[in-house]
């Protein structure tokens, strides 16, 4: 059995959580900065920023977890689920993204 975070690790590094967590919080505050800088130049299609926006942010989160292996240790029903829960939002992606060309390339009628 493991003992919980902190006990018998030694200290908890408070200095170093509270940086992280300035990092996130940093982070955090300019992903909105940029997103609204990037709504504004979607012109009439700005409807499906938010939407690209939430895809994005799941689809590289999900995939950084894959890489730092995060998933490691997960059965295979949970990772069939979620390679199809990544699939599913890059399809939407494309979907949402190759309906916004048609409505350009038709004049945006």
């Amino acid at each position: 059995m493991t003992a919980p975070i902190g006990e018998g690790d030694g200290p908890i590094p408070l200095a170093a959580n509270y940086g992280f967590s300035a990092l996130a919080g940093t982070v955090w505050y300019f992903q909105f900065f940029f997103y609204s800088m990037g709504e504004t130049q979607m012109g009439e299609y700005r409807f499906s920023s938010w939407t690209i926006h939430m895809a994005s942010i799941i689809i590289f989160s999900t995939l950084w977890g894959i890489a730092l292996k995060e998933w490691k240790g997960s059965g295979a029903s949970t990772k069939v689920t979620l390679a199809f829960g990544l699939l599913t939002l890059i399809g939407a992606t494309i979907v949402i993204g190759y309906g916004n060309s048609l409505g350009v390339a038709g004049g945006g009628n």
